[in-house]
């Protein structure tokens, strides 16, 4: 069973009581924090994506992910947002048969192989960016999203477009990996994408303008050491309506450095996809035998 319990330094009125978990102060490149380069990272990825993702999370994670929403009306609208292939949407779906789901990401080649996936053939699909939502405010009675708030240049301005297209009284859920410990391992991570701490987060949601925001870790059957975090925020009824974001300017590099963004941005990729190359198939070897320990156990289990 995925664990699925509250944070330590996490009580009951969403407050902090332990802040010693901070970022580190050493320089990150965080790679995959762009549109552009994270549009071309799941290009190549996406062909051996839904093969590959059972080592890096699981049913049972999101799982526990989904529990902290509150219950829906069985025909609820619900938003997957950085849907991908539609791994998550297909789980909302188990729970929420009737659901109406829209799955939205930035990835053609992502969203593709949802489109032909049977369980979402009634599915809407929406190729667009996550930080300029197309969607009317209150859209929607929840919005879900998986391994996806970590690549946005700014997760705040996301959240608040989320914020803004839920309905009043509904909640945004946000599923994602958290900072590694070992030191090697947390330089490979944040060479190749983001990834925050937990007050990171819970500041993201607390300055996009939720409330009752919740949170807890949530980890692979096979793996309980490894752990993610699953965060839920509310939009409280009367909160003030987000106003609709304008599609992001420019970055910062590309106004700075003008005709060398590009060559820089292929730099920076390729640092990037270097350190996965060296994260990926660790990940993937510890998955592999932490399964084969798992299946092991079980069978001795079964007979003795």
């Amino acid at each position: 069973v995925a664990r699925h319990r509250h944070r330590p330094g996490w009580d009951g009125g969403g407050r902090t009581t332990d802040v010693n978990a901070h970022s580190s102060s050493m320089a990150k490149l965080e790679g995959l924090c762009s549109q552009t380069e994270a549009r071309w990272f799941y290009k190549g990825w996406a062909p051996v994506y839904d093969r590959m993702q059972k080592y890096f999370t699981s049913d049972e994670m999101r799982e526990a992910g989904l529990d902290l929403l509150s219950p829906l009306a069985s025909s609820a609208a619900v938003l997957d947002v950085g849907a991908g292939t539609g791994t998550l949407s297909k789980q909302v779906l188990r729970r929420y048969p009737q659901a109406e789901l829209t799955l939205l990401d930035q990835s053609p080649d992502m969203l593709e192989r949802a489109k032909v996936k049977p369980e979402l053939q009634k599915c809407r699909f929406e190729l667009a960016d996550a930080q300029s939502l197309p969607f009317e405010d209150n859209s929607f009675d929840a919005v879900v999203s998986s391994g996806t708030l970590y690549y946005y240049p700014e997760p705040v301005v996301a959240l608040r477009e989320q914020l803004r297209v839920v309905k009043p009284g509904a909640d945004v859920l946000a599923m994602g990996s958290l900072q590694p410990k070992p030191l090697f391992i947390r330089v490979l991570a944040e060479t190749f994408n983001r990834f925050p701490t937990e007050e990171q987060y819970k500041g993201w949601f607390e300055e996009a303008g939720f409330s009752n925001v919740r949170c807890c870790y949530i980890s692979n059957p096979w793996n309980a050491q490894q752990y993610a975090l699953a965060i839920c925020g509310t939009k409280a009824t009367g909160t003030a309506q987000p106003a609709r974001a304008a599609p992001p300017p420019p970055t910062f590099r590309r106004r700075i450095f003008g005709l060398a963004y590009l060559p820089l941005t292929v730099l920076r990729f390729g640092v990037a996809m270097a350190a996965f190359a060296i994260l990926a198939p660790l990940q993937i070897l510890n998955s592999a035998r932490a399964m084969r320990r798992l299946k092991e156990q079980k069978n001795v289990a079964t007979h003795p």
